[in-house]
Order: structure tokens, then sequence, then C-alpha cells
């Protein structure tokens, strides 16, 4: 739907415009990532919000998004999956930590931990191939490695600066918990199958009215 709609409204402002035809699908790409996030980003706050989960979701998701812009990783085939399997995703964690309120003294050690085998990951995985962006020039690759280790020792000196409360930092690591994952051959194959089985049977589709 939205790459329709995006397709509709670069032909619109190129015939408007007076553009060249060949740059309608550089103009529908750019609409399509700003529609797109712009609709992720309204369901991200009315959705969590309701649910009073708000600044612990958005922990998971900064957390998970930013490291995830260097390193790449497995990924639904459609907006509408990636969006229904993040929302359900990131806001269970924000549930998760509110209820449990973090792990007391142990939250801050995890948080580490998890900073510590994502950096492991980073230096042996980063960044992840996949068919939408391919990264084969060694430069560039580089380029991209420094990039996601310079997000994790962020990540670390916000936690050690910031007094963020025990619930913030345990959705912060249970959120890049959830990006290590869609790294490792066990993480693509598990969104695969979950990404197959909503495409050719969505949960809705036994639903009887």
């Amino acid at each position: 739907m939205i790459h329709n709609l995006s397709l509709r409204l670069a032909k619109f402002f190129a015939f408007n415009g007076g553009m060249d035809a060949s740059r309608v699908p550089v103009i529908a790409y750019g609409l399509e990532l700003i529609l797109g996030l712009f609709i992720k980003l309204l369901f991200f706050l009315i959705v969590p919000s309701l649910l009073g989960v708000l600044p612990q979701t958005l922990a998971a998701l900064s957390a998970s998004a930013l490291f995830r812009l260097p390193a790449g990783g497995a990924h639904c085939t459609s907006f509408g999956r990636c969006l229904i399997g993040s929302l359900l995703a990131f806001t269970t964690i924000g549930l998760l930590t509110k209820l449990t309120g973090g792990l007391g003294q142990g939250t801050m050690p995890v948080f580490y931990i998890i900073v510590g085998l994502a950096v492991v990951t980073t230096i042996y995985l980063v960044p992840l191939d996949n068919s939408s962006r391919p990264v084969k020039k060694p430069e560039e690759r580089l380029k991209m490695k420094k990039w996601a280790l310079g997000v994790l020792a962020g990540y670390a000196i916000v936690a050690a600066v910031l007094p963020l409360g025990q619930d913030i930092i345990l959705a912060a690591s249970l959120g890049l918990t959830v990006q290590l994952l869609t790294l490792l051959p066990l993480g693509h194959k598990a969104m695969y199958y979950l990404d197959v089985s909503v495409k050719y049977n969505p949960p809705w589709r036994n639903i009887r009215v």
C-alpha cells in the first residue's frame, strides 16, 4: 500500500514539476521511506502510550534501531509485517520491563554483558549483507563496522552517565538482544519462518464474522 501510494505521488510530483520520468523511482523510494517512518513513529507513540509503557518501549526500540542502521540483520519482506512484528516485540519488552522494574543491582551488569556480546558480534559479523542492502567494498564494510562499534560505545557512555531507571536499562538490554539475534543464523531462520507463516497464513484469515 505504501509502495503504491509513494509511486503515485512520485508520478504526480514528477509530472507537475516537469521532471524527467527516470526520476520517478528515486522520488518514490524517498517518499516510501518518509511515509514508512512517519507511520511507524505514529504507531510506536500511540500504542505504548495507551498501554502506559512509552519510555520503556522507546528505550528498547532505540537500542535496537540505532545499532541496526550500521549492523543490518534479518527483516520481514513487507512493511506491514515489519510494523506488526516490531511493534509487538518492543511493546512486549516495554510491558515486561515496567512490570518487573528491572533486575535490581543486576540490571547494569547484564546491560554491559550484552553490549560486550554485541561488540564481539560486530567484529565478526557486521555489516551483515542482505538482498536489499549489500555491502561489498572492504572500505565500506570497515566504515559500517566502526559505526556499529561507535554506537555501542555511545550506549555504554549514556548508561554510565545518565541517571536512567532500572526498567529503562533492562528495556534497552532486551532491545539490543533482539537486534543481535537478527544477526545470527538462528535469528534469520526464525524471521524467515515467521515472515512466511504470516504471509501465507495470517492469523486473521481464519476469523469469521
